[in-house]
């Protein structure tokens, strides 16, 4: 976020807390009750304006109040929670599961969907080879924007598509753990939603991944240490294999 001020960023980085917490629209009222800015209501207002002029705030016609853009969600996942670290009772978990399940394949996998997904409060999807598993889609509920049918079918059709998915996350994979947010997909239907997934070691697999599909108000500092720890722990695993 080096292209806005400290003051912007306070303002930008309240107006995410308050939209990841309930999907609403926030005014500078509702932040100056809340939150310790220091400034009046007519300059978080005229701050406002500005972060709308950078692409980091929008508004529907409904509303005085103002959104974070998919954009500012990408800086807030780059710059603010930067490499954070995963709660250590959720890495010893991921840790435990994976190594207890070392000698079965299929067990393995079921391991690291139903963790990922309980702990990303997200559909957790496993591809090896262009073979498809997911689990977890009933967390999607918890989302007030995702329960309409139209969008929660259109997440489904997706994971139902192995040869779509795999063909999305080779796309856009790299060598970490690759984000899709709103609209960066280009998919219709998938404006509300967020994509995170990550390569990882998987025997003689020549590509497999682990990833999570959910709301774009997924808590980010879990979701992507979390399948961080999923690659993390494969690798050391698949090194007693070797």
């Amino acid at each position: 976020m080096e292209n806005i001020t400290e003051r912007q960023k306070e303002i930008l980085i309240a107006i995410i807390k308050e939209f990841m917490e309930s999907a609403d629209e926030v005014g500078s009222i509702a932040l100056l009750e809340k939150y310790d800015l220091g400034v009046s209501s007519a300059t978080i207002r005229n701050e406002m304006v500005k972060l709308m002029d950078q692409g980091l705030l929008e508004k529907s016609h409904t509303s005085s109040g103002r959104h974070p853009t998919d954009q500012a969600l990408r800086l807030y996942v780059r710059d603010i929670l930067g490499n954070c670290s995963l709660n250590p009772m959720i890495t010893v978990e991921i840790r435990r599961g994976i190594f207890r399940e070392r000698f079965s394949k299929n067990t393995i996998v079921d391991s690291i969907l139903t963790v990922v997904s309980d702990e990303t409060e997200s559909a957790s999807f496993v591809i090896i080879d262009e073979i498809l598993r997911y689990w977890g889609v009933s967390q999607l509920f918890k989302y007030e924007e995702l329960r309409d049918t139209d969008k929660l079918q259109r997440v489904i059709n997706i994971l139902e598509d192995e040869s779509f998915l795999n063909n999305l996350v080779k796309k856009y994979g790299g060598s970490g753990v690759s984000l899709i947010i709103g609209e960066e997909s280009g998919i219709k239907g998938l404006e509300e939603c967020a994509l995170a997934f990550t390569k990882m070691p998987f025997w003689d697999a020549r590509d497999s991944y682990v990833g999570v599909i959910g709301s774009k108000r997924m808590d980010y500092a879990k979701s992507v240490p979390a399948l961080r720890e999923v690659q993390n722990s494969m690798r050391n695993i698949m090194r007693g294999w070797n």
